[in-house]
């Protein structure tokens, strides 16, 4: 049965108490060693620990014993481990798969969409507190957005950005998106536990039953592939598509993060400059990409930090701008010991529905006031 945890789901991980459903994994390194079963805190009591669709639910000492940093597997253990060979390929210059090569390009990691089966979720009450990056609400310099949702009227928001943005591996996903070739409307679908949507549509639930007076719809124009670039050369045949935005979700960077920086926010305001022109009043939420997989190495010198700054700057220079601090939370994560594969959706690129609650997350508390 789909049921709609959105209280769960946005509860802020940063906040300790009870934490529902983080996801752990684990799984072989390059020396065959088994790695995995980081949380985020070190667990006070575990509520309980399932299989990736709930289907199956963990027994402590049968199948898991607790650790300080989270759980480790018992012999004979009912858990999976995902193997080296699942995830990794030997590169035989394959030409589609130049840019997942590990350095040295003799292996290279496979995108693998059902690594959410090799996945457990585990329900606990942390102990220790987050000593780290914690979002700072910026809501205030929303002006016009918060005295429509306040004053009951109506709010449009639009989400424009890549396909984390699109929804990619949520597990509930089915959000209209864009094709970025053809820019023909499509959908981002999915059907699977714990069935829950796609981040923009956890934060327009939240806005809704915040404020459920004023009339609040949404769209999402992102494209699975995008760049800031393709988003600035596509702003105005896009929101062409749509009402008149009065607050815009902007995130782009996964597909373009080793752009110069100047070069990467130069599009995002060529962006937003396009759309206030046809609502002079309208505001902006903006966000960088999470972490990719470290292991390649196309990912191990890219300009994320430096574009989060750049967004940050720009939001604290300008007024209806905002901006959360996205990578920086996810980099926090990899401080507290979780590793890539225990929040990865594809072992690439794309959250899994845990990573998909820290977008949310941060992107909430960074819109309230």
């Amino acid at each position: 049965m789909k049921e709609f945890h959105l209280k769960e789901w946005l509860a802020p991980v940063w906040k300790g108490g009870a934490i529902y459903e983080e996801s752990v994994c684990f799984y072989e390194d390059a020396m065959g060693k088994e790695q995995g079963g980081h949380l985020l805190y070190t667990p006070k009591r575990i509520s309980k620990i399932t299989n990736h669709d709930g289907t199956v639910e963990y027994e402590e000492k049968k199948d898991y014993e607790v650790t300080e940093y989270g759980i480790r597997r018992t012999e004979g253990s009912r858990i999976p481990v995902l193997a080296r060979a699942e995830y990794c390929e030997n590169y035989t210059e394959q030409p589609w798969a130049g840019w997942l090569c590990m350095p040295g390009k003799e292996q290279f990691v496979r995108i693998l969409p059902n690594v959410y089966t090799y996945q457990a979720l585990v329900t606990y009450e942390a102990e220790g507190a987050w000593t780290g990056c914690i979002p700072e609400r910026q809501g205030a310099k929303l002006v016009h957005t918060y005295e429509k949702l306040e004053a009951g009227e109506p709010l449009h928001v639009v989400f424009f950005g890549d396909s984390i943005t699109a929804g990619w591996e949520a597990s509930g996903a089915d959000e209209p998106a864009v094709d970025m070739g053809s820019l023909a409307p499509m959908k981002v679908q999915s059907d699977r536990y714990p069935y829950m949507p796609v981040w923009a549509e956890l934060v327009t639930g939240k806005l809704r039953e915040s404020y459920p007076q004023a009339a609040i719809t949404k769209d999402n124009l992102s494209s699975g592939g995008s760049t800031a670039k393709w988003g600035a050369e596509h702003v105005n045949e896009l929101f062409d598509r749509v009402d008149t935005p009065d607050l815009v979700f902007i995130g782009f960077g996964m597909n373009c993060m080793w752009d110069p920086a100047e070069e990467f926010i130069g599009y995002i305001e060529a962006i937003m400059n396009e759309l206030r022109g046809r609502n002079p009043k309208c505001e902006f939420v903006l966000y960088p990409a999470m972490t990719a997989n470290r292991e390649i190495e196309t990912y191990q010198n890219d300009f994320m930090l430096t574009y989060e700054k750049a967004l940050q700057d720009y939001a604290g220079n300008h007024s209806g701008v905002i901006a959360a601090p996205v990578h920086s939370m996810f980099k926090e994560m990899e401080k507290r010991g979780k590793t890539y594969y225990e929040y990865s959706g594809n072992c690439v690129n794309h959250p899994n529905d845990f990573a998909i609650r820290l977008y949310g997350q941060t992107i909430w508390e960074t819109l309230c006031k």
